[in-house]
């Protein structure tokens, strides 16, 4: 009869917290995470996005968003297996070292026994832990079946040697437990570390890219008030008439005052200059250039 069929208590992983320590850890990890990433997150400005013009840099705008959201969910799903880890039981350990019994060579060295099979990593570290316990067993297997004689001797001929015996196979056994699902939360916790960089990395790529792609159009600055100004009209005869501008300001330095618009194409009023009469208009590149002067 199996352990767990005899007396699943001690051959069950107990309710105590394996591995605690790490699932403390990981879940502060995760804690500070989501802090992070909420301030990172809260230094975004969403509304910028309204204002992206080429639709290729609102959709990469976009698209760092969701890879960003993705790789948080991809960290809290992975944390999730850290803090609930289901526990091991003793049938899971036994069906571990029946796999690694069983594992056909996989390669050619391997079948030459050239190379030595590669062991189970969770079995190996109960190899090394069965050589401090006060009873001796070489396996999860060889302490089942053990434990299993021992209790059978017990129903038979009982008495307080073989209590004892029994009492030692089960406390060694919990013992196997606990440091098969300690050995679990330690390998889930590593997952998460490295699932923590790259996420990282990949996140504040994600941010950068939305803060480049997300930017409004740079806006050139605005006349507040009247400066003295020199326009110097080398336009084309279509840019003199599109700004309705007289043929006689052509190739004319003209001074006057930008009232209104952009300081690189602004709004201005000049005085008169020979047959150019004062005009209004606003100084584009076609037209022109309107240079600032120092007023007097």
């Amino acid at each position: 009869m199996a352990i767990s069929e005899q007396q699943p208590g001690p051959d069950q992983a107990q309710p105590e917290e394996h591995g605690a320590s790490v699932r403390a850890a990981a879940r502060w990890l995760v804690t500070s995470y989501a802090a992070l990433a909420a301030l990172l997150v809260a230094g975004i400005q969403l509304k910028d996005v309204a204002s992206v013009t080429p639709d290729w840099q609102l959709a990469t705008a976009l698209l760092a968003v969701l890879v960003a959201l993705l790789a948080t969910s991809t960290v809290i799903v992975s944390a999730s297996r850290v803090l609930i880890a289901p526990a091991l039981t003793w049938n899971d350990l036994v069906r571990r070292e029946t796999s690694e019994m069983t594992r056909r060579p996989a390669t050619p060295a391997e079948i030459l026994d050239e190379t030595p099979p590669k062991q189970d990593p969770l079995l190996a570290e109960l190899k090394w832990f069965t050589q401090i316990q006060p009873v001796q067993f070489t396996s999860p297997r060889d302490l089942r079946e053990k434990l299993s004689a021992a209790r059978a001797d017990l129903d038979s001929n009982p008495s307080d040697g073989l209590r004892e015996q029994v009492l030692q196979y089960e406390q060694a056994a919990q013992a196997c437990l606990q440091q098969a699902n300690a050995w679990q939360s330690r390998q889930l916790y590593e997952k998460l570390i490295t699932l923590l960089k790259r996420s990282s990395t990949v996140i504040a790529v994600c941010i950068l890219i939305f803060l480049w792609a997300s930017r409004p159009p740079e806006q050139p600055p605005k006349v507040t008030k009247p400066f003295p100004v020199t326009i110097y009209v080398q336009g084309s005869k279509a840019a003199i008439t599109a700004a309705k501008l007289d043929a006689a300001c052509a190739r004319q330095e003209l001074k006057g005052w930008a009232v209104n618009g952009d300081i690189n194409a602004p709004e201005v009023v000049t005085e008169p200059k020979g047959a150019c009469p004062a005009s209004r208009f606003t100084v584009s590149e076609e037209l022109g250039i309107a240079v600032p002067i120092k007023a007097k």
